[in-house]
This record gives C-alpha cells, structure tokens and sequence, in this order.
C-alpha cells in the first residue's frame, strides 16, 4: 500500500465559495462545468474548470435540502432532495417534482447508471440504524425501491464494464458489492467488499477510474482512499481538508479528481481549505465524465 505524498501530485482549490458540507461533484466534458450541491446550505454551484477568463462560482439557491444534482439528458438537472426528487431548469430555477419521502427523512448522495437511471439513497434525519433505503427512478419516473435497512447511504458507482455496483454506508463503515444488470437495473448478490476501520473517519462519496479502482473520500480523515475492485487497499491520497467528502474526475481526458469538503465544525483559520473544492493533478488515473438522467 503506498501512502503519496504531497510532492506527488499538484493540488488547487478550484472556488473560494465555502461550503458547510460540499457533495456530489459531477462534470461535462462539453460545457467544461464542474457543479456540486451544500447540502447545509440549501444551494449548488457551478464553476467552468479549467477556464482562464472566467473563474467566477455561480450559485443558486433552493428551498430545501439538496443531496445531488444530475444533469438530464433533456437539459437542466434532476435533483435528490429533503421530499424526494425535484426539478432544477437550464437557469438553475427548482420547482418540486416528486415527493414521496416521510418528514423524518432526506435523500443523500445519488448517481445517475449508464442507462440513464438515477440513484439516490435515503437516511432518517438523525441517522436512525435502519431507516435507510436506496432508490432508483427510471426515465418514466418509475421508482423501485432497491434495498433497505441502512443507516447513511453514501457513495455509489458502477464498474467500467457495469457489471458490477458497488455502495457505500457510511455508518456501518462498509462498501457492498452487487452484480449488476444495466438492461434492467437490478442488483443481486450483495456481499461485503471493504470494511473501513472505526477510526474516527468515516467512509463518504466515491468515484470509479477507468481501471476499475475504486476511490473514496474519507471524512474526518484528511484522506482519499484508493482500493481495487476485489477491495485491496492500494494506496492513500492525503488532502488538506479534514472532511473530505466526495469525489469524481474531470478535466482534460479526464484526469483531474475532484475533492469536495465540509467546514462545518472545522477551523477554517489553521485549515483554510476546509469546505472547498479541490481538483488533483498528477495521480496518474483517469475517469469519465458524469452521466446523466435519462427522465
């Protein structure tokens, strides 16, 4: 297992608009927009990556709780919320779309698979062992109920060949692993793939490289773990954010990782990245671009 060290690789905040508890990074390779939710703070931002002359964040607020953002393949964005499912338009207006959660709940992180479905996790309020589901909705805005007796449904992701689907619970310290079925969304033979150490960091968002490694940020940890896909420990990219919190790549051939963090309860004096995106260079991994809903 290699630990890298900060000589390794460049890192670079990418936005100096703080977050008390930045998720869900996703980015288009044609538009060049990296965008992520606060889900504290009831808004999203945008930012164009790599742009010389435009480095400005764009935000826009909603009136609830947003866990995700997924950009439609039809324009504008679907997101996972405090009720369910709502609507954001091209210029970042939110109008309710679907409500079907309980008042003690909210959604969490949420993908979209390559068929365009989206997945979204859901956690009782005060992260109630059991109360957590995971959640599909297809293109008809059809939902199916995936799995339940969760705790705080996290990361998710697929393997490049989407064969197999892997999750994340971040209070049970665990990720699954599932076959997976892309023609018709189903999941079967859940079983353990990593079991992270109750060390005081805890496992959040992941991404997928294009050589099926798996990379997950750890909250609390000051760390992104990188693991292959039979769950080997590979290496660990340290960052400079004590609640790292998801991540994705971007960037020119996809090369760049994305790092979202929180500041909420943190010392942003003696760590002043904390709630900030970062973007990695240099680690020597490529990903794709975000996909999008197909509803």
């Amino acid at each position: 297992m290699l630990t890298r060290t900060p000589e390794s690789f460049s890192l670079r905040a990418i936005s100096n608009e703080r977050s008390d508890c930045g998720e869900g990074p996703i980015w288009n390779s044609t538009t060049g927009i990296l965008s992520w939710v606060d889900i504290a703070g009831n808004k999203w931002h945008q930012v164009l990556l790599n742009s010389v002359t435009d480095t400005s964040t764009k935000t826009f607020r909603v009136s609830t709780v947003i866990g995700a953002i997924v950009e439609r393949s039809g324009g504008g964005y679907f997101a996972a919320v405090k009720e369910g499912f709502g609507l954001i338009s091209a210029n970042g207006l939110y109008s309710s779309d679907i409500s079907f959660l309980s008042a003690n709940e909210r959604m969490n992180d949420a993908k979209a698979d390559s068929a365009g479905r989206y997945w979204a996790g859901s956690c009782e309020l005060g992260f109630a062992p059991g109360q957590g589901k995971l959640h599909m909705i297809d293109e008809n805005k059809v939902i199916r109920t995936m799995e339940t007796g969760l705790t705080l449904p996290n990361g998710l992701g697929w393997s490049p060949d989407n064969r197999s689907f892997y999750f994340v619970d971040s209070m049970q310290h665990v990720m699954w692993k599932y076959d997976f079925d892309l023609e018709s969304g189903d999941i079967s033979n859940r079983r353990v793939l990593i079991t992270f150490a109750d060390d005081g960091s805890v496992p959040d968002g992941m991404c997928v490289s294009d050589d099926g490694s798996l990379f997950v940020a750890m909250w609390g940890g000051y760390r992104v773990e990188v693991y292959s896909s039979d769950g080997v420990l590979k290496e660990v990219i340290p960052v400079p954010v004590q609640q790292p919190s998801s991540c994705a790549f971007a960037g020119k051939d996809g090369k760049t990782l994305i790092v979202t963090s929180a500041s909420g309860g943190t010392n942003i004096v003696t760590e002043p990245l904390n709630g900030l995106p970062l973007a990695i260079d240099g680690l020597g991994y490529s990903g794709q671009e975000s996909t999008v809903f197909h509803g």
